[in-house]
């Protein structure tokens, strides 16, 4: 006959009630009926709180078990289970024989069992471990209240959500953990990690691949960045030269003159626009003014005044003083500041500070500074030999650099470049003459209104000057 085994709490009060008689029955029971070979021996189970919680949930389990006589001894049929288990005092009378069952279904049972316990003690292991380290954290999190740390708290509250996250994916964990021991999902598992190993030995012949083809073109990038690094070369010289930036002490050449004629001229138109519309705004009157405006000059427009007042600035720059002698090492050292004020403010009694202050006094009339800014604070402050870091003298000055450095190296030519105006009425020639501005004309139709920008002539070279075309009634500019 078979029986079911009292519930938990009616064994643990069996337990109870023989106190200290279990341990001496225990050992008779060993004794009298051995363990055969299909029950397993008595181990000692270590008590770690995993090991604790798994003899529970072993415990709290129903086993159904058969019960039979022994030899020379007669079962009682009208007593329970619970009755018999009572009114024996070692139950030395009974033997424990488990169900029969076949073999193969009872192996597979005994494998999933031990796996899933297996995997149980391990889910627990890790949960206690995830409790105990949230605990830790959230203690962290309370210390950081005090005293209140702002960061520290926020460190914590991040350390405390970790820990949180880690707990709750043991959820997943154990929800999956019977997956894991069906063959058919680790079928399934192996076979997408081969194809997994397949990308990866796919995706490792395309790298090897890549790696050739980098060793192909790597001599082809060595070149590329040694053409490269020749034009950046290039382009940061001429950039320099467009700056400003640029020397002359390996020697001055009609070729250094030339580019700097070039840049003067436009510096002086460029200031000369500036003032013009400055003249505009503050009513100034230009036929009343020292600048070279001719009543006798047809303009085709009245913009084109604008020429007579670049052709004034020009004049008064280029007015060079016969004991003025500036070496090429001076032109080099204000040449080499990206912003010519920066040389001033660095030596303001240097040559080109000497010059600008003289250049300035005359160029700009006391009448067109108060026009312009109703005071003469400007002029006064040159005369006491100093240089305002005002827009408007700034602009000046740049102007007023490459006039000097082009005076400068006209002296330090050899043979030496010579200035040379055209007188107003001449006819004009294109050998000599550039007209300003670039129009098609018919030479004997036109002549010489004023100069706008002179010219050079070194040696057998001849720098055309910019001259403005016109018809004339008088002769003489």
């Amino acid at each position: 006959p078979f029986v079911e085994l009292p519930e938990p709490a009616t064994e643990q009060r069996l337990m109870r009630r023989e106190g200290s008689r279990s341990e001496s029955a225990m050992s008779r029971l060993a004794r009298r009926n051995p363990p055969t070979p299909t029950e397993p021996t008595a181990r000692k189970v270590k008590r770690t709180p995993s090991s604790l919680l798994l003899r529970i949930s072993d415990i709290c389990k129903v086993h159904s078990v058969g019960v039979a006589p022994t030899v020379g001894e007669k079962l009682k049929t009208n007593g329970t289970a619970t009755g018999t288990a009572e009114s024996s005092e070692d139950g030395a009378h009974l033997k424990v024989h488990p169900h029969q069952a076949s073999s193969s279904d009872n192996n597979d049972e005994c494998l999933s069992q031990s796996s899933s316990a297996c995997c149980e003690e391990e889910v627990v292991e890790k949960l206690l471990d995830a409790i105990s380290c949230l605990k830790v954290a959230y203690v962290n999190l309370q210390k950081a209240h005090v005293p209140y740390d702002p960061e520290e708290i926020a460190i914590a509250g991040e350390r405390f959500a970790s820990e949180l996250e880690e707990t709750a994916n043991l959820q997943d964990l154990y929800l999956n953990m019977n997956e894991w021991s069906d063959p058919r999902y680790l079928s399934h598992i192996s076979s997408r990690i081969q194809e997994y190993q397949d990308l990866v030995m796919d995706l490792q012949a395309d790298i090897c691949k890549k790696d050739s083809e980098i060793g192909w073109l790597r001599p082809e990038l060595d070149e590329l960045e040694r053409k490269n690094m020749e034009l950046e070369d290039k382009i940061g010289r001429n950039g320099s030269c467009r700056e400003g930036c640029f020397t002359v002490r390996k020697g001055v050449s009609t070729e250094v003159f030339m580019d700097l004629h070039e840049r003067s001229s436009k510096c002086i138109h460029d200031f000369a626009k500036f003032i013009f519309d400055w003249t505009k705004v503050s009513g100034w009157n230009l036929g009343l003014s020292t600048t070279p405006i001719d009543s006798h000059v047809a303009y085709e427009r009245r913009a084109d005044k604008k020429y007579a007042v670049e052709a004034y600035f020009a004049c008064v720059m280029l007015m060079a003083d016969r004991d003025d002698h500036t070496s090429l090492d001076s032109v080099d050292c204000i040449m080499s500041f990206k912003d010519p004020f920066d040389a001033l403010m660095t030596d303001p009694d240097s040559s080109f500070g000497r010059y600008c202050r003289a250049k300035y006094l005359v160029a700009v009339p006391q009448s067109m500074e108060d026009s312009f800014f109703g005071n003469l604070d400007h002029r006064a402050f040159v005369e006491s030999g100093g240089h305002p870091r005002t827009p408007f003298y700034q602009k000046f000055v740049r102007m007023a650099r490459y006039t000097w450095a082009l005076l400068a190296v006209a002296h330090s030519l050899n043979p030496k470049a010579e200035m040379f105006y055209v007188k107003s009425g001449v006819q004009f020639r294109k050998e000599h003459m550039e007209s300003t501005p670039a129009k098609i004309i018919r030479e004997e139709k036109f002549s010489v209104g004023f100069t706008v920008m002179p010219g050079f002539k070194i040696g057998c070279t001849v720098i055309r000057c910019r001259v403005y075309l016109g018809k004339l009634n008088a002769m003489d500019f």
